[in-house]
């Protein structure tokens, strides 16, 4: 229904506005989609190429920090090993005297490790040996806030190996702490912790700062180094929430940070840490989506232009259109005297000399048609007298029934009844349709004058839809058939052949069927049949010419037949060959 209501808006509409509206759909939507396919993507190129840029960039920021720690591992390592050193704070002293050549030792060891790193806080030893006094710089003893220290539990655990942590205090530095382990005796005798400042980190990634926030993280998800050194010591998640980034080794998502969807990028270093990248989306896009609104803004203005060259072409053709218009209606009053000429070659300049041509050729054929209004007074008189002889027939067959009545022979006179009956309906008054109902009378009086021949040989079964019988039909269509079968399906005269005639609708049409259950035909004779001009086919192929002449190819007749088996015949009729008429007329 509502396809419906729409072409027939569509083909209610002007010339312009049908290529107004051709134009949105060839155009404008296509216009809309293609920007639209090309804007995601290009966002999805350019998001995964974001993506792909910030994981190689994290990889060589990882790179660069493990190469970067690794070098305060070796001076840790250095120190670890220095067998002078570990003499000096295993030794017990029992005078202050003693240890002012290990301070000596320590103090111009330690200095020329800071000068050669400058980037170096602080070094501090805090040995076991309780002997050795604490110098305020150098050696301090393990008090109850250097326990308290995220890293001093884990550093029992780590077997000599060197572990980094932040450091607790307002400077902006972590630490690499070591436990020294003297490997003779298999037992610690002190804690080495390196401080060192954040800058160092922060040097290796600032120049990758720009438009994107990066965070260095341990393996707790607390910031050992960022832009912002507000942020340091906290919590990851306490900035961008928690996600896969806190269990994950390598990977990006997308989520939201304070109202703004963002671009998160994370990879692991060997010992734990991870480098967390952080870019707005906005930012990603923004270029993206300036451009495409500049294409949109060129597009939109292409498109008025296009608008404003349709109005105008169509205005043009319109107004053409509409001169032949009046023309046609000066033609359809009967006015003739008018100018068609310099129309140009195009499609409507060459409808327009065709349709001058039409003109004059309309004038001839109105000046001719009192001769043809002549002749068709003859062919009316011409066919009155051809009524006569069916008059004659009908006259005649009405006194031999009479006479046949009065002579005591009913059986006659019933024949001569039926065959009177069934001249006088298929005639028709010379019509050529005629309604079902009568088209089904016409096969019952066949039927009846057949019956009195062959007597019992045969019996028919009627299968109809009689809400079909106002609808008209083609006349003599189904009576060849119940023809065709009696005389050429009984093959045994001990065998009753059965015929069944029905009638039904089927979709938009309605359908006519002769079954019967006699001899049958092969595939080729079943094949041949609408195609024969022998008399036992016919009348099979006129019907089918006479249906196909009247309503199409897509009507006729269909044939489907086994040998022994018997025969179907179905005829296919539209239903729309006119509106039934009203009740009681014929």
């Amino acid at each position: 229904m509502m396809l419906r209501k729409m072409k027939l808006f569509f083909m209610n509409l002007p010339i312009r506005g049908k290529l107004l509206v051709l134009f949105l759909f060839a155009s404008v939507i296509p216009l809309l989609f293609v920007s639209f396919y090309s804007y995601t993507v290009t966002e999805r190129q350019l998001v995964r190429q974001t993506h792909e840029n910030m994981n190689t960039m994290n990889a060589q920021i990882n790179n660069n920090i493990e190469n970067r720690l690794e070098t305060y591992k070796q001076i840790s390592s250095l120190l670890y090993m220095d067998t002078t050193l570990k003499e000096y704070l295993a030794q017990t002293y029992d005078k202050s005297i003693e240890f002012v050549e290990a301070y000596d030792y320590i103090n111009d060891l330690l200095y020329g490790v800071m000068a050669a790193n400058a980037d170096i806080e602080a070094i501090t030893l805090y040995p076991y040996n309780e002997t050795i006094p604490s110098d305020g710089l150098f050696v301090k003893h393990i008090d109850e806030e250097l326990k308290s220290q995220s890293w001093y539990e884990k550093l029992s655990k780590s077997y000599g190996d060197a572990i980094y942590s932040i450091v607790n205090s307002d400077k902006a530095n972590f630490t690499l702490a070591r436990l020294l382990n003297n490997h003779r005796l298999q037992y610690p005798y002190g804690i080495l912790t390196i401080d060192i400042k954040e800058n160092v980190l922060y040097s290796l990634y600032e120049k990758e700062t720009l438009n994107k926030d990066i965070y260095i993280v341990n393996s707790d998800g607390i910031i050992l180094s960022a832009k912002n050194k507000e942020q340091i010591a906290k919590p990851l998640s306490s900035l961008i929430g928690s996600g896969p980034w806190e269990n994950g080794s390598v990977g990006t998502f997308e989520t939201d940070i304070d109202g703004e969807q963002s671009l998160i990028v994370y990879n692991s270093m060997k010992f734990g840490w991870k480098t967390v990248s952080v870019v707005p989306l906005g930012f990603v896009l923004s270029d993206v989506r300036q451009e495409t609104n500049r294409m949109l803004l060129m597009s939109g203005l292409s498109v008025v232009l296009a608008v404003v060259l349709i109005f105008l072409t169509s205005r043009y053709f319109s107004n053409r259109f509409l001169t032949l218009y009046r023309y046609i209606r000066k033609v359809e009053n009967e006015d003739f005297i008018f100018d068609t000429q310099g129309w140009g070659r195009d499609e409507i300049g060459q409808f327009a000399e065709a349709f001058h041509v039409m003109r004059h050729r309309l004038n001839e054929l109105i000046n001719e048609v009192y001769k043809k209004e002549i002749l068709k007074k003859e062919a009316e008189l011409y066919a009155l007298q051809s009524q006569i002889n069916p008059h004659f027939l009908y006259n005649t067959l009405s006194i031999i029934s009479s006479l046949a009545i009065r002579n005591q022979d009913p059986e006659v006179g019933r024949v001569v009844s039926h065959l009177s009956n069934f001249y006088k309906t298929s005639l028709n008054k010379g019509k050529k349709n005629i309604l079902v109902q009568k088209e089904l009378d016409i096969t019952r009086h066949y039927i009846a004058i057949q019956q009195m021949r062959f007597e019992s040989l045969f019996r028919v079964h009627w299968q109809i839809d009689e809400s079909l019988y106002p609808y008209p039909t083609l006349k003599l269509m189904l009576q060849p058939f119940v023809e065709n079968a009696i005389n050429h399906a009984i093959w045994d005269d001990n065998q009753t052949l059965n015929i069944i005639i029905r009638l039904y609708r089927e979709g938009d049409g309605m359908i006519f069927e002769v079954v019967d259950d006699g001899a049958g035909m092969t595939a080729e004779q079943a094949g041949n049949a609408l195609q024969s001009h022998m008399d036992a086919g016919y009348g099979i192929r006129n019907v089918h010419e006479r249906i196909q002449l009247a309503y199409g190819p897509g009507y006729g007749v269909e044939l489907f037949s086994r040998r022994g088996i018997g025969t179907q015949v179905r005829i296919k009729l539209p239903l729309n060959m006119g509106s039934p008429p009203p009740s009681g007329e014929s």
